[in-house]
């Protein structure tokens, strides 16, 4: 059973272990970040450990508040936006360290603000714009991406993992981890389509029903 905590400002907002579980990736995010920008060593490998146990936890939160039926407009808004900070974070170290190439988070951070403003839209048309499979693919390939690359670094700077392989094997690791995130990126992009397509009726409704208001008008005047 999910401990609650209740907020001192209203009984009725409770902050639950699906919550403190979202808020975690949070937190993860910053910290994740500074390893991957401090000099390269075992901070690559710690960071890629801290990452893997906070990308773990999106997978147990959401259950969680299911199977405790927690589920909440926070913990819906803390679940979404937890990933979002966590990863852009990362990547966006990534790219400074020279461990990503700087379209990537690009391309995907630029997707997310995109995705976010069309489901405010389709919030205010009274719509929900659900998840797709491809955005959820590209969260895991994403994950897993980030990971294989933070480890294959530290294994290529000298650090614990690098007896577990030769340099030519971590070279290895570390193109796949390139284009694991080369994938990513890819199905952001067409994930990004899918969620237009979806939003498109939307921004035509406003339009037919100024057309069907100016006929009415027209209709009174006659």
């Amino acid at each position: 059973m999910a401990g609650t905590w209740n907020h001192p400002i209203g009984r009725n907002r409770k902050i639950s272990w699906p919550h403190i579980l979202s808020l975690s990736r949070i937190i993860a995010g910053p910290i994740v970040a500074a390893l991957v920008l401090a000099p390269p060593g075992d901070a690559y490998l710690l960071a890629a450990v801290l990452f893997a146990l906070a990308s773990l936890t999106d997978a147990v939160d959401g259950k969680l508040a299911r199977y405790s039926r927690r589920v909440s407009p926070l913990g819906i808004f803390l679940d979404t936006t937890s990933d979002k900070v966590m990863v852009s974070l990362v990547l966006v170290a990534m790219a400074v360290s020279g461990l990503a190439a700087a379209w990537i988070p690009l391309v995907i951070i630029g997707r997310e603000f995109l995705i976010s403003g069309l489901r405010s839209y389709a919030a205010s048309c009274d719509r929900i714009i659900s998840a797709h499979t491809w955005g959820k693919g590209k969260a895991a390939v994403t994950m897993l991406a980030i990971f294989v690359v933070l480890v294959a670094a530290d294994g290529m700077a000298g650090g614990a993992p690098a007896h577990l392989g030769s340099p030519h094997f971590w070279h290895a690791a570390q193109t796949v981890g390139d284009w694991l995130l080369i994938l990513a990126a890819l199905m952001t992009i067409v994930s990004g389509v899918r969620y237009v397509a979806d939003a498109w009726p939307l921004f035509r409704a406003p339009a037919a029903e100024e057309v069907d208001d100016r006929a009415r008008v027209a209709g009174n005047k006659g």
